[in-house]
């Protein structure tokens, strides 16, 4: 079973998250709704991929991932940055951030779940 880690604080962008992550068998998501969630939730699980919006109500995203690394998330474990900017400024942030992708808003459905196949398609 893979499981994703999504930090989101938006529910409706859980939710359309959630109905993606269902397509792809043998996934489980989790949703963080925030940093500090998401640093608790990491401190005694693993995961096999995180997906790490920007604007977070309690820390950037690009920041976020950072924190993580430092706390013990495995350089292995392959992150992607989700944001409604533009691409190429999604871009630019994942490159500067250490984010080994980035999505943006609104998801293309098929691309999305092409690109999870991708990044779990080793698990």
């Amino acid at each position: 079973m893979s499981v994703v880690l999504y930090v989101e604080d938006d529910p409706v962008n859980g939710l359309l998250m959630q109905g993606i992550v269902e397509l792809r068998s043998g996934c489980q998501l989790h949703i963080a709704r925030n940093g500090a969630e998401a640093r608790r939730w990491l401190s005694d699980r693993t995961v096999d991929l995180l997906l790490c919006d920007l604007r977070l109500p309690d820390v950037a995203g690009d920041a976020l991932l950072g924190e993580l690394r430092a706390a013990g998330l495995a350089a292995a474990v392959p992150a992607v940055l989700v944001t409604a900017e533009s691409e190429d400024t999604a871009a630019t942030l994942a490159r500067r951030s250490g984010f080994d992708g980035y999505w943006t808003k609104p998801l293309d459905v098929p691309a999305t779940l092409r690109s999870l196949e991708r990044w779990l398609g080793k698990h």
